[in-house]
This record gives structure tokens, C-alpha cells and sequence, in this order.
């Protein structure tokens, strides 16, 4: 193996790809014209499988970078700023939910000038209270109790 970094994304591609063939192997798929609630994670996950078989076999003729040591305080944020999201969304509203991810995310980093998370904060609310609310007229409340908007 020439290229350790690329055969390591290849793998996960590949693992992957399958997981949505599992996923996905049990819903219909239909065809192109009257697509199924399978078509898509099947697509994806092919496309997906076959990408990473393509790195894969890459990664034996090309060389790369090594594997770094992996850094688990930004994983664990970040993993957890989106449980967080998923958690406030709904009780606390778009905008506390959207401040939890900026805010607990930022801390993965470590290195913000002041005035970056705040900034941040406020414009993915608002990019989400534009996307998902106003454009797409998702029921998401934006305070607590406010219903939807």
C-alpha cells in the first residue's frame, strides 16, 4: 500500500456504499420514471462503493500521505453539536438549536476571535430560517413555543 490516507477512505467509501445497499435492499426500488423509496440509497450507495473501490485500488499505485493520529476532542464535538441540534430543534427552537451547534462546534477548533461565533450564529440562522421555514414552509418553531414560526 502506497497511500494509507486514500486506501483508509476508500475502505470507509466502500463500507459505506454497502451499508446503504443494506439499508436500502428491503424498499422498493421501482425504475428511473416511478422511482421507489429504494432507488435513491441504492444509487448512492453503488455510486458510493464503486468510488471507493476506485481510491482503493489508487491507494496501491499511487504514492501518498500516511494515516495522522486521530484527534478525538473535535470528533466528539462535533458529533455532539449535532446531537445537541437534534435534541433543542424542536423544544427550545431553530435559533438556540442553531447557537448550540455554532457554539459547541467552535469549540473543536479551539482557535475563534471573539466576534467569529456570534457572526456565525447569526448568519446560519438566518440561512436556515430562509432555507427551511420561509422557502420550504417546514413547521420548524424558531423560539420556544412559538410553533413553526
Amino acid at each position: 500500500m502506497r497511500a494509507p490516507r486514500d486506501f483508509a477512505a476508500g475502505l470507509l467509501f466502500v463500507a459505506l456504499g454497502a451499508l446503504a445497499l443494506v439499508i436500502g435492499a428491503d424498499y422498493r426500488p421501482g425504475t428511473a420514471l416511478n422511482m421507489g423509496p429504494g432507488y435513491f440509497p441504492r444509487i448512492v450507495g453503488a455510486c458510493l462503493a464503486g468510488l471507493g473501490a476506485f481510491v482503493v485500488l489508487g491507494s496501491l499505485r499511487v504514492q501518498g500521505p500516511g494515516l495522522e493520529r486521530w484527534h478525538l476532542r473535535p470528533l466528539v464535538l462535533v458529533l455532539g453539536a449535532v446531537l445537541a441540534f437534534g435534541w433543542l430543534l424542536e423544544g427550545f427552537g431553530l435559533i438556540a438549536a442553531v447557537a448550540a451547534l455554532a457554539s459547541i462546534s467552535a469549540l473543536a477548533q479551539g482557535e475563534r476571535r471573539l466576534w467569529e461565533v456570534p457572526a456565525l450564529i447569526f448568519a446560519l440562522s438566518l440561512i436556515a430560517w430562509l432555507v427551511f421555514v420561509r422557502g420550504l414552509d417546514l413547521p420548524i418553531p424558531l423560539w420556544p413555543g412559538s410553533g413553526g414560526e
